[in-house]
């Protein structure tokens, strides 16, 4: 957590001078452009003190995203995602419950970046992330008599990160990042007793 955010506040402060200068035409033209990217990785849900008996399996999540860059050093996204984890007691041949837990998101990101580094295309940004949740729980097994018990919740997650972007050339990009839960609203015990973590690949055209 501590060197996310350090890395976030070298971001900001790399993109201080967006806010102070005024881009060329030139400029404008290469940086002033919107652009949309899917991704999938290991974001999900974790437990907390997960007891050994419980196997904990993490469904690879799948994010869409639209963005605009206004100017070399700080963007505006708009994305959906969702991720799923499953539990279950493999050590208990009799007891064959299972539970999915799931999240759908729907938000808004800033993005403040570090600008390309030199010409190699590459830049460091970070990522700040406020969404509307649905938190979905589903439990099913022979215990249940075949039935299927679900419950869900709505709320609010605010989430942080870290990434390096390539951009190929001038349309194609690809992404690697890391994303934690920084706070979450109206979601009951849920930080109390689960972590929101993991990494994604995106891969996006910029036009």
């Amino acid at each position: 957590m501590k060197s996310i955010v350090i890395l976030s506040a070298a971001c900001f402060m790399a993109s201080a001078p967006a806010f102070a200068e005024t881009s060329s035409p030139a400029e404008t033209v290469s940086s002033n452009k919107t652009y949309f990217y899917g991704g999938i990785g290991t974001i999900g849900l974790t437990m907390k003190d997960k007891p050994d008996a419980i196997t904990e399996d993490i469904t690879p999540n799948l994010s869409l995203g639209l963005g605009h860059e206004f100017s070399e050093y700080i963007a505006l996204e708009t994305f959906i995602s969702f991720s799923s984890t499953e539990y279950s007691n493999e050590w208990n041949p009799f007891d064959n419950t299972k539970i999915d837990l799931s999240l759908s998101q729907i938000g808004v990101s800033v993005v403040p970046s570090t600008g390309e580094l030199g010409n190699s295309g590459i830049k460091l940004y970070a990522r700040l992330n406020a969404s509307i949740v649905s938190a979905d729980a589903e439990v099913s097994g022979s215990s249940l008599n075949g039935y299927t018990l679900n419950s869900s919740d709505t709320g609010a997650m605010l989430d942080g990160g870290v990434g390096i972007q390539w951009n190929i050339n001038d349309n194609f990009m690809i992404r690697g990042e890391y994303l934690t839960n920084l706070a979450d609203s109206s979601l009951d015990d849920f930080s109390d007793y689960f972590d929101y973590q993991g990494a994604q690949i995106a891969v996006g055209y910029r036009f």
